[in-house]
């Protein structure tokens, strides 16, 4: 899985830190900006147009939640 050459989550400037940031904060997904199907519908999401870089926090984050969950069971 590779991300676009304009993924918000690869590029930094301040348009993209908005889309991450807003993203981030109320847990949404986002189809890919640069995707015909999806630029002009952010937010309305399909699994297939579903931003790379988004899919990648998103498996990120459930590993970390995982292994945070298994540590503390071990306790």
């Amino acid at each position: 899985m590779s991300s676009c050459k304009e993924c918000p989550w690869k590029v930094k400037n301040k348009h993209n830190d908005i889309i991450v940031e807003f993203s981030k904060r109320i847990d949404k997904p986002h189809n890919c900006h640069m995707n015909k199907n999806g630029g002009k519908n952010l937010w309305n999401i399909e699994e297939k147009t579903k931003c790379n870089g988004r899919k990648e926090y998103e498996k990120n984050r459930d590993s970390r939640r995982t292994q945070r969950e298994t540590t503390e069971n071990v306790r």
